[in-house]
């Protein structure tokens, strides 16, 4: 058994060294696969950085796009009674931006995360709070292991290193439900409900805390308010959201 977990791991690891020579780090842009210059942020080239679909009008409680003559908060806020504090994202959700998440979260891109963290950071430098710990949503065991990583968790501790903050797993996923991308609105509130778990073992890591907890895309708001709710049924004291995109918006449906 040892013997063939040792080959399974020389074989992963030997694939991400494929990886890093055909996609190599700071090279090309992470969108279009052109070189970069000098002028180029977080992997990504000065094209792409003007065409992106930044988020500039934001929902003051998710963080959603909003369209020039929307202020204030969006009509999936004003419609649910979420449980964290305030969430922000980078982009909406579309274009380019749906491309390279699907890379990184199925395609083993593993080495897209620091620079997807490093557009996250930008968020987090100008946004006034003041996190203890970082922490990030956590996939099912069995979703993991056929993952063989937790993209939202990649991306937070390069966050987290980044601020010099800890990173700390604060709860499990203890229901393998269907992926939330299955799902209609209404059905990803009851998939995510009593799905996750705060971890007993770290209630002094959540106790009277400010939680900023990472995930790579905001949608309806389900798993971020569920997460939330367990960090502060586990009396944390303010519960954060960032994201790399945002699935909802004025021009995201």
């Amino acid at each position: 058994m040892l013997m063939k977990q040792s080959t399974k791991d020389k074989f992963i690891k030997f694939k991400d060294y494929l990886l890093d020579i055909i996609y190599p780090r700071h090279i090309k842009c992470i969108f279009c696969g052109e070189e970069l210059d000098n002028r180029s942020l977080h992997d990504t080239c000065t094209s792409c950085l003007h065409s992106l679909p930044f988020i500039t009008r934001a929902c003051t409680k998710c963080g959603s796009a909003l369209s020039e003559n929307n202020t204030g908060v969006c009509a999936n806020c004003k419609a649910n009674n979420f449980d964290f504090d305030n969430a922000k994202s980078v982009f909406e959700y579309r274009d380019e931006v749906v491309v390279l998440v699907h890379k990184y979260k199925y395609s083993s891109m593993k080495y897209l995360a620091e620079a997807m963290a490093g557009f996250m950071c930008d968020i987090l430098s100008t946004w006034d709070i003041e996190p203890d710990i970082i922490t990030s949503v956590p996939l099912h065991k069995n979703r993991e292991k056929d993952r063989r990583y937790n993209q939202s968790k990649l991306i937070a501790i390069n966050i987290a290193d980044k601020f010099k903050l800890p990173y700390v797993d604060l709860c499990e996923k203890i229901v393998d439900n269907p992926s939330q991308t299955t799902l209609d609105v209404m059905d990803r509130k009851s998939n995510v409900k009593d799905a996750y778990k705060a971890l007993l073992d770290k209630k002094e890591n959540i106790k009277n805390k400010t939680i900023l907890v990472i995930d790579d895309i905001y949608t309806t708001g389900s798993t971020s308010s569920e997460i939330a709710r367990i960090l502060k049924n586990a009396k944390a004291d303010k519960v954060y959201i960032l994201t790399f995109a945002h699935g909802f918006g004025d021009n995201v449906r």
